[in-house]
């Protein structure tokens, strides 16, 4: 194969007389831009993206769409400006354009800046915030707690990229002996949102994966927008395995950090996803020591406990069957006394008959006696008028007698 490539590049430089190098193609390309008349345009409409400083110039992006341009403002010029570039900022600029021959690149030498107003993708990513949020899927209520000891991992980054690296490292220094499971995922451009989508949706329905993470390293900001768009945040929030997102340096934000169940700073921090294997290992070895004590301690409280409970019971179990003789005793006694008092009402309801019945009859008696006493005393003076009609006549007799024996002597 060797052999091959050798006569390959001989047969080149035998054969063709015009082979640059890329030194000289940079600077034929410098010279082209120096010298065009029909690349002139007053200003530049666009959105500012990855705004920085270096060496005192001001350094940012100018974005439209899936295209964008260097911008630079040097430190001099930066104070004549009427108004600032910034993050989230649609501009206008005017500047000359510049090849960096030893990079192979453009840029505008910004001489003017105008402010037009908010960024046309800060409109589109309220607009994704406004929907997440409208169907709830940003509540921290929605979010899942990650395992407290997970056996598999799951990973959805680039393979061959630093943050795949920096994210093993992490979670293998920190839980060594895990399982990681990787699927490899383009993490910006054309095809990104499908393969991420597919990665989550392959680890989602692996049952032996218990967390899955998904992360990239950091990048400009029109690069990390896939990870804004609404289809894959969605299907972030609606994965039954708790999921972790790790974008860019820690002052990226994304929309797939606030759906997912953690957010990870960067992707050094994906060792968040699982335990510190030195802490529990300490844990467990204190947790042997304590273990003795721990288990006394619970056993000399479990029978206090117990025997405190046995004394409740004991205590309520008598103080309830004393109130069960208590009420006994007093139903009883009312019963006892009911019976008493029914008895004495009888006994008095009789004897009550008995003497109205004695009243009765003596009140028979009585009216019998008056009776009888009415029939003597009738009698009796019946008896004496008859006596004192017999009184009369004999005194009459006696008379008659006498005035006979008067007259008789007179004779």
């Amino acid at each position: 194969m060797a052999n091959q490539d050798a006569s390959v590049s001989d047969d080149i430089e035998s054969h063709n007389s015009d082979i640059v190098t890329v030194e000289t193609i940079n600077n034929e390309i410098a010279d082209l831009l120096e010298q065009s008349h029909t690349i002139t345009h007053e200003y530049i409409v666009g959105d500012v993206s990855d705004c920085r400083t270096a060496n005192g110039h001001l350094h940012f992006d100018l974005v439209s769409g899936d295209a964008s341009i260097h911008c630079v403002i040097f430190s001099v010029q930066h104070q004549q400006l009427t108004a600032t570039p910034d993050e989230n900022m649609h501009v206008a600029v005017q500047g000359d354009i510049s090849y960096y021959e030893a990079r192979g690149s453009c840029s505008i030498i910004v001489t003017d800046v105008v402010h037009m107003g908010e960024s046309e993708y800060t409109q589109v990513y309220a607009e994704n915030k406004r929907l997440l949020a409208a169907d709830g899927l940003l509540a921290d209520s929605q979010k899942q707690s990650l395992p407290e000891l997970p056996e598999t991992v799951g990973l959805v980054t680039s393979a061959n990229s630093d943050a795949r690296i920096d994210a093993v490292t992490a979670i293998c220094n920190r839980y060594p002996g895990v399982d990681i499971n990787i699927h490899d995922s383009t993490v910006q451009g054309t095809g990104a949102i499908q393969e991420l989508i597919s990665g989550i949706s392959t680890l989602d329905s692996d049952t032996t994966v218990d967390v899955i993470i998904i992360t990239r390293g950091g990048g400009a900001d029109k690069t990390l927008r896939v990870f804004n768009e609404t289809p894959l945040c969605r299907v972030i929030a609606d994965t039954e395995t708790p999921v972790a997102v790790g974008i860019g340096h820690e002052d990226d934000q994304t929309l797939a950090g606030e759906v997912a169940d953690h957010r990870l700073m960067t992707p050094t921090h994906a060792g968040e996803v699982v335990p510190e294997r030195a802490q529990l290992n300490s844990k467990l070895t204190q947790l042997s020591h304590d273990l003795p004590t721990a288990y006394h301690t619970a056993l000399s409280g479990k029978l206090t406990t117990t025997a405190t409970a046995l004394n409740t019971a004991y205590q309520s179990a008598t103080s309830q069957q004393l109130q069960q003789l208590e009420t006994a005793l007093d139903h009883a006694a009312s019963r006892h006394f009911e019976t008493q008092l029914t008895e004495t009402q009888n006994r008095l309801h009789t004897a009550y008959q008995t003497l109205e019945q004695r009243k009765q009859h003596e009140q028979e008696l009585e009216q019998t006696a008056e009776e009888i006493r009415t029939e003597v005393t009738a009698q009796t003076e019946a008896e004496m008028v008859t006596q004192q009609r017999r009184y009369m006549f004999v005194i009459v007799l006696l008379i008659l007698i006498i005035i006979g024996l008067v007259v008789f002597n007179l004779i």
